[in-house]
């Protein structure tokens, strides 16, 4: 399992939205929750770079940093 920390979910849309967007590209998760997916392996660079593509336009970013990682926590 891999976990994904993503910036900038703040309800139950974006969730929904992030959902949507795995299932598209078929990758495979196991819980959502704001700021946080778990997937059910981890990412290949190739898979990681074309979620990024997706989320970035939705307004989205995954978070690579600890500090990052705990701010965005401490927010939701």
């Amino acid at each position: 399992m891999s976990e994904l920390f993503v910036k900038n979910m703040v309800c139950n849309r974006c969730i929904m939205v992030i959902q949507n967007e795995l299932e598209k590209l078929g990758l495979d998760f196991t819980n959502i929750k704001l700021g946080e997916v778990t997937l059910a392996r981890a990412l290949s660079p190739e898979e990681r770079n074309s979620l990024e593509a997706v989320l970035v336009p939705l307004g989205f970013h995954v978070i690579d940093d600890k500090k990052s990682r705990i701010i965005e926590k401490i927010k939701n």
